[in-house]
């Protein structure tokens, strides 16, 4: 089981997550969040939109998955068709390793808990 975080601009966000909705991707946490990347990008406001000032954080989604390893490769695939434009501020794609998991009503564990 691998614990997926993934950052995205926000105007990509409700397309990204009906593409993992569609892919059978169901589990997601998001909440948004400001940072920045390696290199300092124009400011991005909440709604999406580049200003031409030059601040040290921008706007984003971070959404949280927890999947199956064999199931790593095609979120990551989803993702990028949606994202990547090839422009700072696209975002990141980090992948962990997840322990275990268990599911607090039933005591499941493993990857039942979260399937």
């Amino acid at each position: 089981m691998k614990q997926v975080i993934i950052i995205i601009r926000t105007n990509k966000y409700f397309q990204t997550r009906e593409a993992l909705v569609k892919q059978n991707f169901g589990s997601i946490s998001e909440k948004e969040i400001i940072g920045r990347g390696k290199v300092p990008g124009h400011y991005t406001a909440v709604t999406g939109e580049e200003s031409h000032a030059n601040y040290s954080f921008s706007a984003k989604r971070m959404i949280e998955m927890y999947v199956r390893d064999e199931d790593v490769d095609r979120l990551i695939k989803v993702v990028l068709e949606i994202n990547k434009t090839g422009t700072t501020g696209d975002g990141k794609i980090f992948v962990l390793p997840a322990e275990t998991a268990i599911r607090i009503r039933t005591g499941e564990d493993g990857i039942n808990a979260i399937m």
